[in-house]
Parts: C-alpha cells; structure tokens; sequence
C-alpha cells in the first residue's frame, strides 16, 4: 500500500488577529482592525503590505509587528516572519499571540520543540488560548504522544466549539489511541462543522496516510 505522509502544516491552522490588549487611541486600532480582517479573508499580500506600513506609523505598537509577522508567516518568509514575532514580543513579553505565531513559524521550520515552547508560553500567559491548545495537539500528533495530543486537544475544545479543525485533530489522536468511541464522536463534531478537509482525516484512518515529524 502506498503511504504518503501529510505535510507539516496539515490541520490545524491558527487564526491570527489582535490580542486583547486594549490600544490607545493614537493608534488607530480600526486600522489594524481593517488588516486583520483582510487577512482572515486571505488577502495575504494586502494584508503585508498594510501591515508593514502600520507597523512604519506606529513602530512601538506590538499588535502591529504581531500582524505582519502572520502575514510573513502566511507567505512561507520564515525570518522575516521570527523577527517581527520578536519584536512584538519585546514590546509586550505578554503577547499570546505572538507566542502562537512564533510557534508556528518554528513548527513550519522542522523545529518542533521550540514551537511546542512558544506554544505552551502562550497557553502560561493566556490559559484560555485554545489556538495555542489546538496547536500543541497537533505537535504531538506528530511526535506519537497520542495521549498528551487528546488532552492538549480537549482543552482547545472546552474552549471553542467553534473550529472545525479542533475536532478533526481530535479524532485522529483518539484514532491513533484506539478509542474508537471518542473518535467518532469528534468526527462528527468536525463534520457538523463542516470541516473541509476530513477527506485527509480518513485517508488516515484507512492507512493510506501517516503524520510523521518532517
């Protein structure tokens, strides 16, 4: 049987946006509010674009450098992207979401052990960071810690029931522990979600796909 293995990125993908930190006016926070939802759109190139000259108008702001890096993160420009994460989180060592985008950066990178510390960093600075959860339930997918994955994924689906992908991961864990309850239960949660993906989730569960670290 052939098997081809999922790219690193597979499931989980990790929504970017402000962090809760209230801005001060000067800062025009409908600005970065703009870019954002340009970027959750998929406008990646505007969304740099913009951000970049924000982060130029506003060079203290940390949301801002925040914001590009996810755009440089979305366009496969891994420095670029670990700087402006850096950057943001010199600005505000509590920026959760920076953690998460660094962890990102590290875990498209190969480096799965220091995206599996910038990810815990966010959850110790945000316990209700269930992006930062999701995102550490897949690391150890893809190290064979099935059982860390189910409790790492159960906690992101406590705290949102909303993401498709959470439920899909979670399905797979319990797949790979046997748990044939729990995993059905979870993929039909992500199949209520309408996760657009669960193609993938049952090419692993017939074999023909595997996680594997890259």
């Amino acid at each position: 049987m052939w098997i081809r293995v999922i790219p690193l990125a597979l499931l989980c993908a990790v929504i970017a946006g402000c962090d809760r930190l209230a801005l001060k006016p000067e800062r025009d926070l409908p600005r970065i509010k703009a870019i954002d939802a340009r970027f959750n759109a998929g406008d990646f190139d505007y969304a740099q674009r913009e951000a970049g000259k924000y982060t130029e108008d506003f060079p203290e702001c940390h949301l801002g450098w925040c914001l590009l890096g996810w755009t440089h993160a979305k366009l496969d420009d891994l420095d670029s992207a670990t700087r402006c994460f850096d950057r943001s989180i010199q600005l505000n060592p509590r920026s959760d979401n920076a953690y998460v985008g660094l962890g990102a950066v590290r875990r498209k990178a190969g480096d799965l052990e220091g995206a599996r510390e910038a990810y815990a960093e966010a959850t110790r600075i945000l316990p209700e960071n269930a992006e930062a959860f999701s995102s550490l339930l897949v690391i150890e997918i893809m190290v064979k810690d099935y059982q860390k994955a189910v409790d790492y994924g159960e906690k992101a689906w406590a705290l949102r029931q909303d993401h498709a992908s959470i439920p899909a991961n979670l399905a797979i864990a319990y797949h790979y522990l046997g748990d044939e309850d729990k995993k059905r239960f979870f993929y039909q949660k992500a199949k209520e979600l309408h996760y657009h993906r669960l193609n993938l989730v049952d090419q692993v569960f017939d074999g023909i796909r595997v996680i594997e670290q890259p």
